[in-house]
């Protein structure tokens, strides 16, 4: 409950200002816990590795949309 009603009260703040985070302890945890950077960018490295070894030159005749489906 002090979660859902710091919330509403920090939703209700017409300061734009990040800063008035720290005066929500429960969303400023909440925030940090949730909105933090990946820790190692492997994932997006497979990913673009996967994407080349698909976008080749044997496979120039794929459709865009059939690529992001073997992509995605």
């Amino acid at each position: 409950h002090v979660l859902a009603e710091e919330l509403n009260s920090y939703l209700a703040n017409p300061s734009k200002n990040i800063e008035s985070l720290f005066f929500y302890p429960s969303v400023c945890a909440s925030f940090i816990k949730l909105n933090s950077t990946l820790p190692s960018s492997a994932v997006f490295e497979r990913l673009f590795c996967v994407a080349g070894q698909i976008t080749t030159d044997e496979r120039c005749r794929l459709s865009n949309d059939h690529t992001n489906k073997m992509i995605f």
